[in-house]
């Protein structure tokens, strides 16, 4: 195992981070505004695992981590997006209709980081790593 990490390896060490920052900011996101959804939570874990654990491993068996964790945060992603529905339509049209929790700038810095790990995955996903695993 050598000690420089390749491009592919840095590109999903660098989207473990950002899906752990997502992570946390949803947490705090969740204790503040009285929400807090376990799957969301639970496929943002899965995507910091698979993505650290593909950087970190040299093994046949990690070369498709990278691929799961995007996968995982991409729908965790999306039902965030979903459950936060009423915030949008609460906060854009200026109506309290859906008693919505929260507002939209921890929605969007959210949605931006979680953006931000898959196309960090993404991108480890087409590059390779230095080194065959055998």
């Amino acid at each position: 195992m050598s000690k420089t990490k390749s491009f592919s390896a840095k590109a999903a060490l660098a989207g473990a981070v950002l899906s752990a920052a997502a992570l946390i900011g949803f947490t705090v996101y969740g204790m503040i505004y009285d929400y807090f959804d376990t799957v969301v939570s639970l496929t943002l874990a899965l995507g910091v695992a698979g993505m650290a654990a593909y950087a970190l491993a040299d093994k046949v068996w990690s070369e498709l981590l990278n691929l799961a964790a995007v996968a995982c945060i991409t729908f965790g992603m999306g039902l965030f997006f979903f459950n936060s529905y009423p915030v949008w339509a609460d906060r854009l049209n200026n109506i309290s209709m859906y008693g919505s929790r929260g507002t939209l700038v921890p929605v969007i810095a959210l949605l931006v980081l979680m953006v931000a790990a898959i196309v960090a995955g993404i991108v480890s996903c087409f590059t390779q790593k230095e080194g065959k695993a055998k």
